[in-house]
């Protein structure tokens, strides 16, 4: 019995043995990797960055005379109310041309050119604009020549303080590309104003009130303006700054 035993335990080893001799295990090589597939990243666009020019303050005994005793009241403009149908300079000349006064117009400033690339808009969400072109145009009251940011500023803070923020700043033309301020039967080559520059706009108060224009143009000569008109329906205000056109070697 016990040699049978051991007869009988060889010979489950030795078929043990010719069993695993047939898996083949290849211990050289590391198991593959697992490939995991990741959705592709999104790219997030990036904003165009706005450069704003610096502007220099412009000196002017006119500007802001607000007393400093005290508790600071809101700014006051001491120049004389424009009556109807009259024009000054920003020094008080009211028999003074607007080209004598600001400069002549130099050229039309036309769309997607270097010196349309070069004005600027996005001025005082408080100022409304009246934007009564059609598409794409109805966007050019919005822009102006960079010099003109300043002006408008303050004078949208001084319509606020003169009647108490009851009445909004309007802009009902500014730039123009369509040379919209000549009669349509003129020569659109010969066409002037320096709406077509950018720098001219005209005014008008939110509610529309005709007899606070001649108040409206003197503010406009209060905040920096060079040359103001009151026609009536609207105060036309423009500046003295070097053409955008001239700038870009046009």
């Amino acid at each position: 019995m016990r040699n049978g035993g051991r007869g009988w335990l060889v010979g489950l080893l030795a078929i043990a043995a010719a069993m695993l001799s047939c898996v083949k295990v290849d211990l050289s090589s590391p198991p593959a990797p697992v490939m995991v597939v990741l959705p592709a990243a999104t790219a997030i666009p990036s904003p165009t960055p706005i450069v704003w020019p610096t502007l220099s303050p412009r000196s002017d005994p006119l500007l802001f005379r607000v007393m400093t005793a005290g508790v600071q009241p809101p700014p006051i403009c001491q120049f004389p109310d424009l009556p109807t149908e009259q024009h000054v300079s920003r020094d008080g000349d009211y028999d003074i041309r607007e080209s004598l006064a600001v400069g002549r117009m130099e050229c039309h400033v036309t769309r997607d050119s270097c010196a349309y690339n070069r004005l600027v808009g996005k001025l005082d969400p408080s100022i409304i604009y009246k934007k009564e072109e059609s598409s794409p145009f109805d966007s050019e009251d919005l822009l102006v020549h960079p010099a003109m940011v300043q002006p408008l500023t303050r004078l949208n803070q001084l319509v606020q303080a003169e009647w108490g923020g009851t009445v909004q700043l309007r802009i009902t033309d500014a730039y123009d590309s369509l040379l919209s301020h000549d009669p349509t039967d003129s020569n659109p080559a010969t066409r002037y104003s320096l709406h077509y520059e950018g720098r001219a706009v005209d005014l008008t108060t939110l509610p529309v009130d005709y007899d606070r224009y001649p108040r409206l143009c003197a503010l406009a000569i209060c905040a920096g303006f060079d040359w103001v008109h009151n026609e009536t329906t609207h105060c036309h205000a423009s500046i003295k700054a070097t053409s955008l056109c001239e700038l870009c070697g046009n």
